[in-house]
């Protein structure tokens, strides 16, 4: 019996590596049935439930992707990736305030994460609150200003609040 378990694991594990490599080449659903398959052979790996998380994020399937990682959370609470998926995934729902909750708390986690950094700053920008927006992508572009990630969110949020800034002179 033990031993039938750990052949299931193993298993599974071997499903998540490749569908892993699947999210590397942006093969969603491959990847998704494979993650589904792992799931039903061992419902207790967070792993799994993370990638299906992102797998279903990068379909831009929200909701699912929100019931996952919510399994993931569960299963090992307060990982600063999971939290910071998590926020993405209900930002990108329309739930910016739930977004801005958990990817602050992937923040304190993990305080010199680009991609959180620059995600917040993308929250934030979205969300009009251009001086926040702007504090985050400096810290993130500090941290490495080369990092192009970084460089096109801060590219981003100056056209936006150039923008911002010629319709409201267009308004008074």
């Amino acid at each position: 019996m033990i031993e039938n378990m750990i052949t299931t694991k193993k298993r599974a594990i071997k499903l998540i590596k490749k569908a892993d490599k699947y999210l590397e080449l942006a093969r969603w659903e491959e990847a998704e049935k494979l993650l589904q398959e792992a799931i039903s052979l061992d419902a207790g790996n967070p792993e799994a439930y993370y990638l299906l998380g992102e797998t279903l994020c990068k379909q831009e399937r929200f909701l699912e992707s929100i019931e996952a990682l919510i399994k993931a959370d569960k299963l090992l609470p307060d990982n600063p990736r999971i939290l910071h998926l998590l926020g993405w995934a209900n930002f990108m729902k329309g739930n910016p305030d739930v977004g801005r909750k958990f990817m602050s708390k992937a923040h304190q986690i993990l305080p010199k994460d680009i991609q959180i950094l620059c995600d917040l700053a993308v929250l934030e920008n979205k969300e009009g609150n251009e001086e926040k927006a702007k504090k985050f992508i400096s810290k993130a572009l500090e941290i490495d200003s080369t990092n192009q990630t970084a460089q096109g969110v801060y590219k981003a949020i100056l056209f936006f609040n150039q923008l911002r800034s010629e319709y409201k002179k267009k308004i008074n």
